[in-house]
């Protein structure tokens, strides 16, 4: 089975309008958390490779989600999700993510990973995205104009023109007759 290019084509722009729509969401979901945020302040977003002091614990031994971290003679408290707490250990360095927003509803910096970085800053994503559907829309005009359209079969022999008399169609009449009319 053959697939034609055209339909690699729409299958791939389909594709591509689903992955813009999932980055809107995303960055839908962000506004509004940013929105309904009770404080905080907006912060420039960076990486930064840092060195693990203490990640702390509350009364009871449970990661509180703080962890103390250095990072050129500089010390400084990052607030980040549990569940990446669990992850690294004290006296290792770990790359973060800062997040745009410190200090709401979302922590203030993440452990850095391609998939978090997706997630926290699809932007380029959508870009990108958004270019590769403006690509192949052109990629498809282009193959729209190459190929021409082929030439209808018209049958002028006794038997079809007497179906197309009979049957009432006024399509397929002989030159002569569209001639006089």
């Amino acid at each position: 089975m053959v697939i034609s290019p055209n339909i690699w084509r729409w299958a791939a722009i389909t594709g591509l309008w689903l992955l813009v729509a999932g980055i809107g969401f995303v960055m839908l979901v962000q506004g509004m958390l940013v929105f309904f945020a009770p404080f905080g302040e907006w912060q420039m977003p960076g990486i930064a490779r840092v060195e693990v002091m203490l990640i702390e614990r509350d009364e009871q031994g449970r990661i509180t989600g703080k962890v103390d971290v250095k990072r050129d003679n500089h010390e400084r408290t990052l607030i980040m999700l549990k569940e990446e707490c669990l992850k690294i250990e004290a006296e290792e360095e770990v790359w973060i993510l800062d997040n745009y927003y410190a200090g709401g509803a979302r922590p203030d910096q993440f452990l850095l990973t391609p998939w978090r970085l997706l997630t926290e800053y699809p932007e380029p994503l959508l870009v990108l995205a958004l270019l590769a559907i403006r690509l192949l829309r052109r990629s498809q005009a282009k193959a729209a104009e190459v190929i021409p359209d082929q030439p209808r079969a018209v049958w002028r022999d006794e038997f079809h023109l007497k179906a197309v008399r009979f049957s009432g169609m006024d399509e397929l009449k002989k030159p002569e007759e569209s001639r006089k009319e």
